[in-house]
């Protein structure tokens, strides 16, 4: 019996129990675990990531379609794996292919309920436009780093979604109704949230530890260690989403952001308005985004 056989709600599952809860979760298809593993070896040759990659042309053209976005600013248009690794570099590439191997991942997930995917996918847009944009703004992290966890922070949220969607909309119903954020709603009805569900996914999964740990901390940021920086940017793009009209669908803004958190990487008032300009000017663009979950 599966996990998710186990238990009829979140309120069911102990924290104790979250890691064998997401490991009995679906996988990421083989192609997508192979060439995370080619990644990790720094002597891997780009002939050998294009290899993997090109095995799967659906995949080929989705992570082209990303390296080609306005995430990336290409003016002249890639049409290889091979010469987009020699262009953009093993960061872009490799930040491309996690990000598609979750749109991927998520793709077939429906709701009838009160959780907009439209619009959470939307939020997660904007959050990766505006940390990338600080990332580059601020001189802190890498940005392709900074899009990819920005892109990737509220997945727990589409897990909790697939495995219990009466939960998810009623938190989405009481958060609406009552003026919540989304993580007090969570905090006041279960045992778990979705930055923790999150963590585990993309641990069990074998992601960047950047990315675990600024996905892990976006609500929390100062109980980031080894990349602080880049969850900092993180839990400030959140905030400043509701800014964009792009905020987590279903909830209030929070009040204020962690003012740790904007110091470590020394946003100010002038920064956070360029910040806010330039992911505006990314956002409209960033949207053709969506058409990969096609």
């Amino acid at each position: 019996m599966s996990a998710t056989a186990r238990h009829q709600s979140l309120m069911d599952i102990h924290p104790r129990e979250l890691k064998r809860f997401v490991t009995d979760l679906p996988t990421l298809p083989v192609v997508f675990q192979e060439l995370f593993s080619r990644m990790q070896d720094p002597d891997a040759k780009i002939s050998e990531l294009a290899e993997v990659i090109a095995r799967d042309q659906a995949l080929t053209i989705k992570i082209l379609k990303l390296v080609n976005s306005a995430f990336y600013g290409r003016s002249a248009q890639i049409s290889t794996i091979s010469r987009a690794v020699i262009i953009m570099g093993f960061q872009a590439v490799r930040s491309a292919a996690l990000a598609v191997s979750v749109l991927e991942r998520f793709k077939d997930l429906e709701t009838d309920g009160a959780f907009s995917l439209t619009e959470f996918w939307r939020h997660s847009i904007g959050v990766s436009c505006l940390a990338k944009q600080a990332a580059i703004v601020l001189h802190v992290s890498v940005p392709e780093d900074a899009f990819v966890a920005g892109l990737l922070h509220d997945v727990g949220k589409l897990v909790m979604l697939q495995h219990f969607p009466d939960d998810v909309n009623d938190l989405t119903r009481a958060a609406a109704e009552q003026r919540l954020t989304w993580r007090t709603c969570e905090e006041m009805l279960f045992p778990i949230q979705h930055d923790t569900i999150g963590r585990a996914l993309f641990r069990a999964w074998d992601f960047p530890e950047a990315v675990i740990e600024a996905v892990a901390c976006h609500h929390t940021p100062t109980a980031s260690s080894r990349y602080a920086e880049l969850t900092a940017l993180v839990h400030l793009a959140d905030f400043f989403s509701y800014h964009m009209d792009c905020g987590c669908p279903g909830s209030a803004p929070a009040r204020t952001h962690c003012q740790d958190a904007a110091r470590l990487v020394a946003l100010t008032p002038d920064s956070a308005n360029e910040v806010l300009q330039r992911a505006r000017d990314e956002f409209a663009e960033s949207l053709e985004l969506l058409k990969l979950l096609d």
